[in-house]
């Protein structure tokens, strides 16, 4: 049987408030606000949004709590919170090379531009590699098993190298012209086969997981895809520490990149990799003896 209901100060019909979200009476006889549940009767507590009798709800849980809202994270905070290891790995890369290179200084300044520099840094990079795919084998597991070549992005991904090859030779020829030091061939005068291996083989290898199968993964689980994979393909292009070629590896990066997105895997990357560095190393200086000399 439901309780006495408060009525209005004249005597009348009691006071309901018939709002869904407050559905509550008031007794104004007595000169208070106490309000009592609608459904029930029972005396309401201001602190619950509910009724401690029958559990009927009488306002929302903003009106007491207030309307809490997250502060939306920044990219950098959400690189941090959810994708913590992305930047210990690329400094990690970074000051290597940066190792190598102070090393080989002496031996650069006692006998001239050679392909030791690139020898050192390259065998540091791949145990480094070695090293960050053991202990973040998970994320690169699927991708190592997946091979991507049926996938038309793959052979778009291909192709894209011929127009990026022109540009990459018309640069050449640019810095030929200009800086005749700076466009010696860092691999001239090594066997073919030790030249592939040092600039086509383990570059395309080692820079694919570490960029696309590590960084790039870890940026697309934090950021939106597209700005996973331009900032993953400047972080790419820096890390060749070369402010000239910067918008040219920048796209690089962000084809090599997207080829990874679209097939899941890291094979046509390499392929892609391989090939490009191939072409530049024993294609360019071929090319080179064509082009006349002004």
């Amino acid at each position: 049987m439901m309780p006495d209901q408060p009525t209005s100060p004249s005597g009348g019909e009691p006071l309901l408030d018939y709002s869904p979200k407050h559905p509550v009476q008031r007794n104004y006889a007595s000169g208070g606000a106490v309000a009592f549940c609608a459904y029930c009767g029972a005396p309401l507590d201001p602190f619950f949004y509910f009724c401690l009798r029958c559990s009927t709800p009488y306002k929302t849980m903003e009106m007491v709590t207030g309307s809490v809202r997250p502060t939306p994270l920044t990219d950098g905070e959400r690189i941090k919170r959810m994708a913590p290891h992305t930047w210990t790995v690329f400094w990690t890369y970074a000051w290597v090379l940066i190792g190598c290179a102070v090393v080989t200084i002496p031996w650069q300044l006692a006998t001239g531009p050679s392909p030791v520099l690139y020898f050192v840094s390259t065998l540091a990079i791949l145990v480094t590699t070695v090293i960050f795919a053991c202990i973040h084998w998970r994320p690169l597991a699927a991708q190592l098993k997946t091979i991507g070549f049926l996938k038309w992005e793959a052979w778009a991904g291909v192709g894209a190298l011929v127009p990026l090859l022109m540009v990459n030779f018309s640069i050449h020829l640019a810095v030929k012209y200009f800086v005749p030091k700076a466009a010696q061939d860092p691999s001239e005068g090594l066997p073919l086969l030790v030249g592939v291996l040092i600039f086509c083989v383990f570059p395309a290898v080692t820079e694919e997981i570490a960029f696309r199968g590590l960084l790039q993964y870890w940026l697309e689980v934090s950021l939106t895809p597209w700005k996973a994979l331009l900032l993953g393909a400047a972080l790419c292009a820096g890390m060749h520490f070369s402010v000239v070629s910067f918008p040219y590896l920048f796209c690089v990066g962000a084809t090599l990149a997207l080829v990874r997105r679209r097939t899941g895997s890291l094979y046509p990357g390499m392929l892609i990799h391989f090939l490009h560095n191939f072409v530049v190393i024993a294609a360019f200086p071929l090319l080179d003896t064509l082009v006349p000399r002004f």
